[in-house]
């Protein structure tokens, strides 16, 4: 798939509440891909009028047949109010296609995707910097129980630093902790995202890379620090996203 110009990846001005959304393709990707496009046009209207911050299209790679989704919308605002509309007035969008492109748009809608599930994420934590991205890598966090604290403070404390480090050195394009709430029964907390400018930098070997060469010391050993992870979470998941399309206000 064609990689579109990477976006500025400053969460801080793009919001701290996204809603994602999750699609599993019917038919084809072209035709999901062509469903989205027609769909942007509302988007980039939703953005001018300052209804919401930005709007992304990722998609999911190394899915296979048993997969639930492959495609992933996010929507970016600044706080929940701005996400659940209280200032958008009705009939907003009307205006962008007629009576009859509406309902194709929706007829097409429906048979190019199932919409899987969405889900709210608000920013916890985060490593502000200008650096675009294109790859994310998503880690699903399942937190023990009563240990939600003691997580989030491993996390800004020991691991923050490190991908500080990382990003400094030219090794990581972006990081950052999100939780997601609501949540449904069974499903991860958090999500770690670290993002990556381009093909370089996403697979650039750091197998060699310590805490010295970064000009780190932490408080704990590795043993420590493995006991500590193990004590606070559960990694449940990890997952590579590709950057397809976005709109975002003009800089």
């Amino acid at each position: 798939m064609l990689l579109l110009a990477a976006l500025p990846f400053s969460l801080i001005a793009q919001g701290q509440t996204i809603i994602a959304a999750y699609m599993n393709v019917r038919t084809t990707a072209a035709d999901y891909l062509e469903v989205e496009n027609a769909w942007k046009k509302i988007h980039q209207k939703a953005v001018e009028e300052g209804y919401m911050n930005g709007w992304q299209l990722w998609r999911k790679m190394h899915v296979g047949t048993d997969d639930p989704y492959q495609f992933i919308t996010l929507q970016w605002y600044n706080d929940d109010k701005q996400a659940y509309g209280a200032d958008v007035p009705s009939g907003w969008m009307q205006d962008l296609f007629t009576d009859e492109e509406w309902d194709e748009l929706y007829d097409r809608t429906i048979a190019s995707r199932d919409y899987i599930r969405e889900d709210v994420a608000h920013l916890v934590t985060m490593v502000e910097n200008p650096q675009p991205v294109t790859f994310l890598v998503v880690h699903h966090m399942k937190v023990q129980p009563g240990m939600a604290t003691e997580y989030v403070n491993m996390e800004r404390e020991i691991y923050k630093p490190i991908h500080e480090a990382l990003i400094r050195e030219g090794y990581l394009g972006h990081w950052g902790l999100w939780n997601i709430w609501p949540y449904k029964q069974g499903q991860c907390q958090y999500i770690t995202v670290n993002g990556y400018s381009d093909l370089d930098q996403f697979t650039a070997d750091r197998s060699a890379l310590t805490l010295e060469d970064l000009g780190l010391e932490l408080d704990y050993t590795q043993e420590e620090l493995m006991e500590l992870a193990q004590k606070t979470r559960v990694m449940a998941e990890d997952e590579l996203w590709i950057l397809v399309d976005s709109v975002f206000p003009e800089e």
